[in-house]
């Protein structure tokens, strides 16, 4: 079995990983490019740098604030965040990040989850916990 990765040629983004027989052709559909890899690859870990594959990088995030206290004022700090990164908070919504760092207070106890992507770094999840006020 051959390990294929398939990426989207414009943004990078990888697609799918594909495993198939060394004597089956892969063709990629249009808009498309794909690599044999070794098995350490997949559609998480790696993405097309225009050129060829190269493996992601851990997202660069720093957390303050946490566990937060659930007021509705008190605030928790994702910062570090690299421009062009998205973010899906906790309740689905996605944004785009251009400040490099989101706040975030809430007024209900609770663990709340926010996930992190953008090529070229590894996918990245955040959990708040927010506690009771006094």
């Amino acid at each position: 079995m051959i390990n294929i990765v398939v990426f989207n040629a414009v943004t990078g983004e990888s697609k799918q990983t594909v495993h198939i027989p060394e004597e089956i052709a892969y063709f990629a559909n249009e808009g498309e490019v794909f690599f044999e890899m070794g098995s350490w690859a997949n559609d998480s870990n790696v993405y097309f740098d225009g050129v060829g594959p190269s493996e992601k990088q851990p997202m660069p995030l720093i957390t303050i604030g946490t566990p937060l206290i659930a007021n509705g004022t008190d605030e928790a700090t994702i910062s570090n965040i690299p421009e062009g990164v998205q973010v899906q908070w906790p309740d689905g919504q996605t944004d785009i990040v251009t400040g490099g760092e989101i706040r975030f207070s809430v007024d209900l106890p609770g663990t709340y989850t926010f996930r992190f992507t953008a090529v070229p770094y590894l996918d990245r999840e955040v959990v708040i916990e927010a506690i009771a006020a006094a």
